[in-house]
């Protein structure tokens, strides 16, 4: 009788080790922690607009204008960078410009370097992809889901809503010299070149 007892003090004993020895996690919490982290959009687009914006290259405005002008199909296909099968290409593009318009959503520009070309620069209605995909910033074969890739376009519009749009609006006035850099849009299918806006991504007084 003592040796049953024993056995079974030692069984409970070897039983309360092993049930100590072992932690039990909720699955989900387990998920949680190692699972991939997060995509922070608005990270990497304000790292982007911060510190490889400016020193991004754009082409002549001017250039981009003639070169549309003569065959707008041809120079998009050539030049411009686009997503999937679509009518629309980006493109970003640069210039000295003279202001002789300030309108509530854009600033109209005439370019310095042109021939009596005039631009829209936008200051509202800031939207779309023009930003990521004229700088070639992402690619989306490179994102997990479609939500990630979109998120850094509505990133790079807040930064220039909430950074590059509002001190350009409460100082720029008629007749100031400015350097513009910023992403365009254009559709071959609906191409009107007088109505074609500017994204700002960069833009510096050039007044002495």
């Amino acid at each position: 009788m003592k040796r049953v007892i024993k056995y079974i003090l030692v069984g409970v004993i070897i039983c309360v080790s092993l049930y100590n020895s072992i932690y039990i996690e909720n699955l989900t919490e387990v998920k949680e922690k190692h699972g991939k982290s997060k995509f922070d959009a608005k990270g990497f687009a304000n790292a982007f607009m911060t510190s490889e914006a400016k020193s991004l290259k754009g082409i002549s405005t001017a250039v981009f204008l003639d070169e549309l002008a003569k065959d707008v199909t041809a120079y998009c296909e050539t030049q411009g960078h686009k997503l999937g099968i679509s009518n629309s290409y980006y493109f970003i593009v640069e210039s000295d410009a003279v202001v002789r318009y300030i309108g509530d959503e854009n600033v109209i520009v005439s370019l310095i370097d042109g021939k009596d070309q005039n631009v829209k620069i936008a200051t509202d209605f800031i939207f779309g992809n023009a930003i990521r995909e004229g700088t070639k910033i992402a690619n989306i074969s490179d994102y997990q889901n479609t939500m990630d890739y979109n998120n850094i376009s509505v990133e790079l519009n807040n930064y220039v809503r909430e950074n590059i749009i509002p001190p350009f609006k409460e100082n720029v006035k008629i007749e100031d010299t400015i350097h513009f850099k910023g992403a365009v849009k254009v559709n071959v299918k609906q191409v009107n070149l007088d109505d074609l806006r500017v994204i700002p991504i960069d833009v510096k007084f050039k007044n002495e």
